[in-house]
């Protein structure tokens, strides 16, 4: 199945007619063979997911991330999304629910679990963190699937709620032993801006393209914002631009009848031509020959 739109009440009704009002277990591991490569998606839910073989590389909101045996992965509601590599043994468990189960996790003081996950979607995991989450999905799995059970519902909820509690335990275990290694005052400068970037890129992508309307919403001149987020991604904030257009290029191609022309509107390109040629540097195909590929 591959949608380039996820919506929760679609994979129900194409899973599984049983299944619980926003919430989809999946009780066989995902591989490579079911989930496309080819263009990018979003999902009104979010995705909990558990590498347990395999390499592959992904993009979320442009920005690219490693995945590996023992990655977990939290995807929130409307990010975009694209896996670019995948290992052919490459497998996944995963479970979409409503962004609504997030306010039930319990919370401390002074740790937002959900900042947590915004800033690292993708975390390297031990074995043992696998096994405890992966013993959580099964017995989910298991509870899920008692369609004769009468709370049922209310049974598999809770369930995905001490699951998510044990995510956020690995989250603050995880972010406390690294905020023991001090930082310097300048890393911690540069870590806020590069945030502050992607941020930034997300929300205006669309329909800005230079560098200087980031620096000048950022208080930075163009030269320096280069140079911070170059130096702590690899890549120049004029590429991530360039990305974050291809990738909502791809997605209006894919999951839109909008024509040529007006999506070169909506993206603020001067004309179709110049758009085009745009497009076919980055991926090498037209727009038409991506959208019918």
């Amino acid at each position: 199945m591959n949608l380039s739109k996820i919506q929760i009440k679609d994979i129900s009704e194409q899973i599984d007619p049983y299944a619980i009002k926003n919430f989809i277990v999946a009780d066989e591991a995902l591989c490579k063979a079911q989930i496309s490569t080819h263009h990018p998606f979003i999902t009104d839910g979010v995705i909990f997911a558990i590498c347990i073989n395999g390499n592959g590389k992904l993009k979320i909101n442009f920005k690219e991330y490693e995945i590996e045996k023992n990655t977990i992965m939290t995807f929130l509601p409307h990010y975009i999304i694209e896996i670019t590599e995948l290992d052919e043994n490459a497998m996944i468990e995963f479970l979409i629910f409503s962004p609504d189960f997030l306010t039930e996790m319990p919370s401390l003081d002074n740790f937002d679990v959900s900042m947590s996950i915004i800033q690292s979607p993708c975390l390297k995991v031990s074995e043992e963190e696998t096994e405890r989450l992966l013993e959580f999905h099964s017995f989910i799995v298991k509870q899920y699937k008692r369609r004769d059970h009468p709370f049922r519902e209310q049974m598999a909820k809770s369930l995905l709620v001490a699951l998510l509690s044990e995510v956020g335990a690995i989250y603050h275990n995880t972010i406390t032993e690294k905020s023991e290694i001090q930082e310097s005052e300048s890393n911690k400068y540069q870590k806020e801006q590069v945030h502050t970037f992607f941020k930034l890129l997300l929300a205006h992508h669309k329909e800005e393209k230079t560098l200087q309307f980031y620096a000048d919403k950022m208080f930075l001149t163009p030269k320096y914002l280069s140079t911070i987020i170059k130096e702590r991604t690899g890549k120049t904030a004029f590429s991530w631009i360039n990305e974050a257009l291809i990738s909502s290029i791809k997605y209006m191609l894919k999951t839109t009848d909008l024509t040529i022309l007006q999506i070169s509107e909506e993206l603020n390109f001067p004309n179709p031509s110049f758009f085009g040629r745009f497009f076919k540097k980055h991926t090498g195909l037209t727009p038409v020959q991506y959208r019918e590929s």
